[in-house]
């Protein structure tokens, strides 16, 4: 199932989503310190890229909760939340236009479960980031005599995180039909299930949200934050 346009739409909103995901790769290193990375930013700025700047809000802001507390420091790496939201919103996009229900909760749940695990394949892509950032500086170090300026060598530090992601997010655009066609195969009982299970994803993002507080009750939060928003986000759906 293709979105109005069909493969050639799917080839330019591949390249759109590789675009503007490598760049936020590039600002995840730290080079434009501009947030572009976080969830809450590159879902809603891709969505609208992709025409449904709403529907990359759907899965911005959960996904920022989700993945509030990790944090970057020395060999800490945690899981990688760009390429996912990058891919997540690629997909959930483009599959909502194809079916006509745009990101909705079911969709959403959908995409959360068959691509969650690019956070951990992106955590090992920046690992190999990290180690090949080593060998560039030992380079530049060397060279530091007869080159002095490292600048060409700080932008091949850069190339690694820009190709990988933007090749994960141009590859996931030809996955939105397989998406789309799955949303639209589920019976009603199956998509009042994805909707309570996006809900749960809900309040497990405030919780995870609040736990990342530096404080002794912040496990207590944590589980009244879940249960608080899974009880709301059930009551307004009007789920079962």
């Amino acid at each position: 199932m293709f979105p109005p346009g069909g493969v050639a739409h799917l080839f330019v909103a591949g390249a759109v989503a590789a675009l503007v995901a490598g760049v936020a790769a590039v600002e995840r290193k730290g080079a434009l310190q501009l947030m572009l990375s976080r969830p809450l930013v590159l879902g809603p700025l891709l969505g609208w890229a992709l025409g449904d700047a709403q529907g990359g809000l759907v899965i911005g802001v959960p996904l920022e909760l989700l993945f509030l507390g990790g944090v970057n420091l020395g060999g800490s790496l945690p899981d990688n939340e760009t390429l996912l939201a990058g891919a997540m919103t690629t997909a959930a996009v483009l599959a909502g236009k194809a079916t006509g229900t745009g990101v909705d909760p079911p969709l959403a749940a959908l995409a959360l479960l068959l691509l969650f695990p690019l956070a951990l394949v992106g955590r090992r892509l920046e690992r190999r980031t990290e180690d090949r950032n080593n060998a560039l500086f030992e380079l530049a170090f060397a060279k530091a005599a007869e080159e002095p300026d490292p600048f060409p060598i700080n932008l091949r530090g850069l190339v690694l995180p820009f190709v990988a992601t933007a090749a994960i997010c141009f590859a996931v655009a030809f996955f939105s039909p397989i998406l789309a066609v799955l949303r639209s195969s589920c019976s009603p009982r199956a998509v009042s299930a994805l909707t309570g299970s996006w809900h749960a994803v809900w309040a497990l993002a405030a919780a995870t949200a609040i736990r990342a507080v530096r404080d002794r009750r912040a496990p207590v939060f944590a589980l009244a934050a879940f249960a608080a928003t899974l009880v709301l986000g059930l009551l307004l759906s009007g789920w079962p």
